[in-house]
């Protein structure tokens, strides 16, 4: 399930063969967005990614942050679109910051392709702390 902030649309999201996938954005905080993404980031899951982060490619934050802390599973298919994602967010001259956390599972595949080296990644920004989900309508 994705969770949004209204007036924006929600994009309904299947669950992954893995753990239960879900992709929740909060709000915008000093100009940024974060988008979280929860269980296995695959071939299935992919495309719902790409999906949601169009959704807010067109309203220009300057600071798009992508969560994969709570990620459970990331193949080839997760990482090219993660690859696309900075590709798209590097000609909308915008930032990507990817925060993995503690997770041993992304970080290791980002080590492992090379793509830890081309994307921003870090643990959790200070001040995500204080942003303020949006309630499930569930």
């Amino acid at each position: 399930m994705l969770v949004v902030q209204p007036p924006a649309t929600a994009i309904p999201v299947a669950p992954s063969k893995y753990e239960q996938f879900d992709i929740q954005v909060i709000r915008p905080y000093f100009g940024a967005v974060m988008v979280r993404i929860r269980g296995a980031l695959d071939a299935d899951s992919a495309p719902q990614v790409r999906s949601a982060l169009s959704t807010w490619a067109h309203r220009r934050f300057p600071v798009l942050v992508l969560d994969l802390s709570e990620v459970d599973f990331l193949d080839g298919a997760g990482l090219a679109a993660l690859a696309g994602i900075q590709a798209r967010v590097a000609r909308e001259n915008a930032t990507l910051r990817v925060v993995t956390g503690d997770n041993r599972v992304v970080r290791r595949a980002l080590s492992a392709s090379g793509l830890d080296h081309a994307l921003n990644v870090s643990r959790l920004p200070s001040g995500w702390e204080r942003a303020t989900e949006i309630p499930s309508q569930s």
